[in-house]
């Protein structure tokens, strides 16, 4: 598809290629225009005709430096090269046309039938909102006529059941160009919203959860000691105020350090549940963008539970029990997944070994089935990340349990335990819904629109058989139902 973005259109370069399993991406750079929807025609009529025409691909590895010479004037390609540790570099050349290339590729394009282009869109060269702007290409391919075919149909169910097509006809939210991929909830929307926190907020009670607020903004010099800054600077929101700089917040776990170290504790206190339906901001790529799945501020339902050692496995278990709690209602199958350390870990090594080994006791004692994800954890700590399965088959990471070693050193948290000493907690971060605004996006779709009724905006219509003669006992009805609180 890259040989045909470049031969079909004036001053494209080509900057990236990618796949993951049924989809392919091409990024590349316009210099007189962008391209949009109506020139995928264009690039699929090309695309057929090289297909018709089985022009032949050939792949072959030729010495990094001679790799240097041949993309040296394409800066992306070249840059692909530098940071290639290989001698040999793999390309393939149809035409006169050279591209890298770093998978298997099919070298018969008769071969090539089953596939789709399905989007353009924009990105940042290498995903960095600092780096110059790029459009993508995307398609969808199957190694079967039937495979594609089940995909379109897919496509043609879910557009039925789109939650933006949903929102807008049950009057639940919006966006604007002045706050892009920030929703205005409309007063609809924002019942739904507050019975989904209401919801949990009551079981968070009966499980003696306390409920904290933080600032949205706080000193950027917080988020540098946190750790956070070397890990999300570039996703946030910063402001300047007094010469003093500020830094939106896009989570809330340093306020919740900030609450417990103002204090001191005592082992008989923990374990402390501390938990908030925080506003935060993360600044994403525009071109990732889309509707309620993936915007740029959002509501958390984060906790985090302060405890000793001993106290891992069990508080651990609660949280499991919590979110299997509210997923069965929502009547939502799950799957979960243990993430072990990264390669960007923060802390001592057997610590991060200690905090594994509890998770996977808690899993393994409790027969629950998981799968692991290596180095897919936080920087500081393993976790465990709750996959639910909707309506239509698709998977949505929600829920999440991280064990973290490393805060409560940062912050210089404490405890005084049973021989007077001064010891570090544990915390436990933990979220159910994950974001309670892409929650809200799931369950419009997993439900077609049609909540439950208690989330219902509109539970009871009362209509009149006669205008003239029952309007005021449908009133009197209408104000004994709201007394009920019924909406």
């Amino acid at each position: 598809m890259s040989y045909i973005i470049q031969d079909q259109f004036e001053g494209v370069e080509i900057a990236d290629l990618g796949v993951n399993n049924e989809d392919f991406y091409c990024d590349f750079r316009t210099v007189f225009k962008n391209l949009n929807k109506e020139d995928l025609n264009t690039i699929n009529k090309a695309l057929s005709n090289i297909i018709n025409a089985n022009q032949s691909i050939t792949v072959s590895e030729i010495p990094k430096k001679e790799a240097q010479r041949v993309f040296s004037d394409t800066k992306y390609m070249n840059y692909h090269v530098e940071n290639n540790e290989d001698n040999n570099i793999k390309v393939a050349q149809i035409g006169a046309y050279t591209s890298l290339i770093s998978y298997p590729i099919i070298s018969n394009l008769s071969k090539l039938k089953n596939y789709k282009l399905i989007n353009i869109s924009s990105t940042n060269w290498l995903r960095d909102i600092n780096n110059e702007p790029l459009q993508r290409i995307s398609g969808i391919a199957f190694s079967s006529g039937e495979a594609l075919k089940d995909y379109e149909t897919f496509i043609e169910k879910y557009e039925n059941i789109n939650h933006r097509k949903i929102g807008k006809e049950l009057n639940l939210f919006t966006f604007s160009d002045y706050a892009p991929g920030m929703p205005f909830y409309k007063h609809n929307g924002q019942i739904i919203r507050l019975e989904l926190q209401n919801f949990l907020r009551k079981l968070q009670f009966e499980e003696d959860y306390e409920e904290v607020y933080t600032p949205f903004i706080m000193n950027e010099t917080l988020w540098k000691e946190s750790g956070h800054w070397e890990h999300y600077k570039d996703n946030m929101y910063f402001t300047e105020v007094d010469d003093i700089k500020y830094a939106l917040k896009p989570m809330n776990c340093p306020g919740h350090m900030l609450i417990y170290k103002n204090e001191h504790h005592s082992y008989r206190d923990l374990p402390i549940r501390m938990a908030e339906f925080g506003q935060v901001h993360r600044h994403e790529l525009s071109g990732s963008l889309n509707g309620l799945f993936r915007v740029r501020t959002f509501n958390q339902d984060d906790a985090h539970i302060y405890v000793t050692q001993n106290q891992i496995e069990n508080e651990i278990l609660n949280v499991l029990n919590l979110i299997d709690k509210v997923y069965t209602i929502f009547e939502f199958d799950y799957n979960i997944e243990l993430s072990t350390r990264p390669d960007d870990y923060m802390g001592d090594v057997n610590l991060w070994n200690f905090a594994e080994t509890s998770l996977v006791n808690v899993l393994n004692y409790n027969q629950l089935e998981y799968t692991i994800n290596e180095k897919d954890g936080a920087f500081y700590g393993p976790k465990i990340d709750i996959h639910i399965k909707d309506a239509l088959g698709r998977s949505h990471q929600c829920g999440t349990i991280q064990l973290d070693f490393q805060m409560p050193e940062t912050f210089d948290l404490s405890y005084i335990n049973e021989n007077n000493e001064k010891e570090r907690p544990v915390v436990i971060h933990r979220a159910v819904y994950g974001s309670i605004d892409r929650f809200l996006g799931i369950l419009l779709e997993h439900y077609a629109g049609h909540l439950p009724l208690w989330l219902a905006p509109t539970q009871v219509k009362v209509i009149p058989v006669n205008n003239k003669i029952h309007l005021d006992y449908v009133d009197n009805v209408k104000k004994r139902l709201k007394s009920k609180g019924i909406r």
